[in-house]
């Protein structure tokens, strides 16, 4: 099947290729700029390792490399298969999560959602200024109409009371903050900031694809340097929550309901460095936890690669 791969972690594929097809790692390191390198070596099942090595190695120059790698992506996904080391997870999962201990890998097949966690800080960040500014575009024609019209009424009048009355009046229907807040584009200022800092510290620049499937949410926190695109063209052309499904190829690395309890803290009032070290993680891991920890319901995915079968 053709695959539209957008998401491949090279350093991923290479480390576990060259396990599962014995010895592909010792042809890496051969690689010195050649633009092909050939080898009689065979060390794995027949002609495993060197098709893949040759695929990988055949040359450097970006473009080419680029579809060397789809190919052994194929190579690596097609093991995987004959040796029945992954489990397909789809619309009819039913739920269970024991298979998912079954097998060494995970494909998982359905639409997702791209969360950006630094795009959403900075919406928050700037939230009442973009909310101003979508007011005024929107209600542009409106507000020029009306400071038009008071214009108007001030040429034709010279008393001062009524020329106050009318400014008033125009600030009143045409100042932007005040309009977006009755579109409810505007928040607490201070509200903003705390929230602006607790996404900041408990998602960072982190970029996660989430699939929903029987009530179960998988999600594969993604390297933004192994995205085919930008994370901009990627959403833009796929949507932020897709119309097509994607595969997400990895190693399942939580699915327990529940996690385990942090160590117990140490509560001594004479307590060395190391206890009192310790107590700090414990509860850097608890503040965590509540921020951005696994929910009962989600399974992480260490991802290897996410594409379209076309």
């Amino acid at each position: 099947m053709i695959k539209n791969i957008i998401y491949l972690d090279e350093e991923k594929l290479y480390s576990l290729s060259s396990q599962i097809f014995e010895g592909m790692t010792e042809y890496i390191l051969k690689e010195t700029g050649h633009s092909k390198q050939e080898s009689e070596e065979q060390r794995g099942p027949i002609a495993s390792g060197r098709i893949l090595a040759d695929t990988i190695l055949l040359s450097e120059r970006s473009v080419e490399k680029k579809l060397l790698l789809d190919h052994a992506l194929s190579l690596f996904e097609s093991r995987l298969t004959d040796q029945d080391l992954v489990t397909s997870i789809d619309s009819e999962f039913a739920g269970d999560k024991a298979i998912l201990a079954e097998k060494s890998f995970v494909r998982i097949d359905a639409k997702a959602s791209f969360i950006d966690a630094s795009k959403i800080t900075a919406l928050v960040k700037s939230f009442n200024e973009m909310g101003e500014a979508l007011t005024h575009i929107s209600q542009f024609s409106k507000i020029d109409e009306i400071r038009k019209l008071i214009g108007s009424e001030l040429a034709s009048t010279k008393q001062q009371s009524k020329q106050a009355e009318l400014r008033k009046r125009e600030k009143a229907l045409t100042d932007t903050a005040e309009l977006a807040k009755q579109a409810g584009l505007y928040q607490d200022p201070k509200f903003l900031a705390h929230l602006a800092l607790v996404t900041e510290y408990g998602f960072s620049d982190q970029l996660e694809i989430q699939q929903f499937i029987s009530g179960h949410l998988f999600s594969a926190c993604l390297k933004r340097q192994c995205l085919r695109e930008s994370v901009d063209l990627t959403t833009r052309k796929y949507s932020r929550n897709t119309e097509k499904k994607l595969v997400v190829l990895g190693v399942v690395t939580q699915s327990n309901a529940l996690p385990e309890p942090p160590a117990n803290q140490v509560t001594n009032e004479n307590m060395t460095m190391k206890e009192a070290v310790t107590n700090m993680v414990n509860i850097l891991s608890t503040i965590e936890g509540s921020l951005s920890g696994k929910a009962p319901y989600e399974i992480v995915i260490d991802p290897i690669a996410v594409y379209v079968n076309l």
